[in-house]
This record gives C-alpha cells, sequence and structure tokens, in this order.
C-alpha cells in the first residue's frame, strides 16, 4: 500500500479489471470525457477495446517498467483507478490517466492526492522524473484537478516541442494526438528533480 495525504494506492489484480472498465466507461463519470454529448468523437470503449489498451501488465504487475493501474482507496472504500504508461516514452517520464468510480467522489482532492502520491512513488522506485497528463480541454474541471496535483499547462506554441520530449520516435504518430485528437486535448507536465546524491 502506498499512502497519500488522505488516500491509499493498493496496486491492481486481475480481479480488478472489469471493475476498473466500468467505472471508467459504464458509471455517471463516463460522459465527461468520452461518449455522447459531450464526446461524440471519442466514443465509449468496448471492453475488447479497453483491454488491448489496459493489458495484462497493468493488472499483474509484471511488467513494471511499461507500466501499471492501482486502485485509490479513501476511508477503507475503493474510489478510483489511478495508472502509468512508460513504453512509448522516453527514459524517466511517464504518462498518467486516472478516473473516479462516481461523481460524488469527484472535487474532494481524492484526485489530486492520489496523484502527488504516485508521482512520488514512481520518482522514488523507478527513478521517474517527468509526468505527462492529458485531458480534452473540454473537460476544465479535470484541467484544474491536475494543475492542483501539480501540473502545469503547455501553451498551444510548446505542444509539439513538448510531446517530442515525452515520446519515442516510433511511437511519435500513433500517440501524438492523445486520445481526443490534436487540438483538442491539454497537455500537462510534471517534474521533480533527480534525488541528490
Amino acid at each position: 500500500m502506498i499512502k497519500g495525504d488522505t488516500i491509499q494506492l493498493i496496486p491492481a489484480t486481475p480481479e480488478d479489471r472489469l471493475t476498473a472498465y466500468q467505472w471508467l466507461c459504464q458509471s455517471d463519470t463516463t460522459p465527461y470525457h468520452m461518449g455522447p454529448p459531450h464526446f461524440p468523437n471519442h466514443p465509449v470503449l468496448t471492453w475488447e477495446e479497453f483491454c488491448q489498451d489496459y493489458t495484462e501488465y497493468y493488472f499483474d504487475g509484471s511488467e513494471p517498467a511499461k507500466g501499471r493501474c492501482f486502485v485509490i482507496i479513501s476511508q477503507d472504500t475503493p474510489v478510483g483507478i489511478i495508472s502509468y504508461s512508460c513504453f512509448h516514452l522516453k527514459q524517466h517520464k511517464a504518462e498518467l490517466d486516472i478516473w473516479m468510480n462516481s461523481l460524488q467522489n469527484c472535487g474532494q482532492g481524492r484526485g489530486p492526492d492520489a496523484i502527488r502520491t504516485l508521482c512520488s512513488y514512481l520518482h522514488e522506485t523507478l527513478g521517474i522524473s517527468d509526468f505527462i497528463i492529458r485531458p480534452s480541454a473540454r473537460n476544465p474541471r479535470a484541467v484544474k484537478a491536475y494543475e492542483k496535483a501539480g501540473f502545469v499547462k503547455i501553451n498551444q506554441a510548446k505542444k509539439e516541442e513538448t510531446l517530442h520530449e515525452f515520446l519515442l520516435d516510433q511511437y511519435y504518430s500513433l500517440y501524438g494526438p492523445g486520445d481526443y485528437g490534436s487540438g483538442d486535448d491539454v497537455v500537462l507536465i510534471k517534474s521533480l528533480q533527480p534525488a541528490p546524491r
């Protein structure tokens, strides 16, 4: 268990995979990041599509250098999922994603706490110093939450340069546009200084 200020992170297991999908794609938070009415060009993922994106290693811990999911716990109750991915990025970098299981668990500081906690953990255990997160511009609440977690929004003029700094060349064409397509994504980054030696 990884302890934050108000939450804990527990490594997800294969048994959590379906629950993670349901929270992302079948909850009252879903319309805020995919599917109609706000995201007609970003349809809700099918179970098969989710499993293609979140392969086994996110839930069994077999390839921590590539990525992992964690269950966010608040007051002994699961409230969401947070994940990191590194397989498509340059060394010492990670991309984060987070979703809560219901609207009632949003806006209470749990998301920013989970993000700060995961960043510190990855910095200490895997030496990751640079983090990126890319919500939709149509989700201002998410952008605000990430800024509370210490992320800084990159302006449009520097966005492409920043993405080239993070993404491996062979993955740029696939992942450069982000989930929402270039122009509808907001790029936010956070850097932690390497530990002194």
